[in-house]
């Protein structure tokens, strides 16, 4: 008997290995029914389909750590900015293009200005 039976919850998924998307699916939404649960046979049940979770995750969905520059141009993307919208806070809008290109690294006065403006982490430029 599978432990999706033992804990009597409808519509869970079996747990087994995620092998394609409609597992994937299928494991998401069950976690989204037992997510919150913290003892007993449910809560073993949450933790063992997201350790599967995890797994095929970081299988088929790799992650790169983006530099603090690509963090800054994602940012400006997404909030619609130019380098002349930066110039006055990094220096000019020639500093700004050097920042974006690699020429110029942030500093931290650069990093502290940025992580406020966006009300992000200042760890998120480093």
């Amino acid at each position: 008997m599978s432990v999706a039976r033992k804990i009597e919850h409808p519509g869970l998924c079996p747990l087994k290995a995620i092998k394609n998307q409609g597992d994937y699916e299928a494991a998401l939404a069950s976690m989204e029914q037992v997510f919150d649960e913290t003892e007993g046979p449910v809560a073993d049940y949450a933790e063992t389909l997201g350790i599967l979770i995890e797994h095929y995750e970081d299988t088929h969905f790799p992650t790169t750590e983006a530099s603090g520059t690509e963090v800054l141009a994602f940012l400006m993307d997404q909030n619609g900015l130019r380098s002349k919208d930066l110039a006055d806070m990094l220096g000019n809008e020639r500093a700004v293009s050097e920042i974006l290109h690699g020429e110029r690294p942030l500093n931290l006065n650069h990093i502290k200005l940025l992580a406020t403006h966006f009300n992000v982490n200042p760890a998120t430029f480093v």
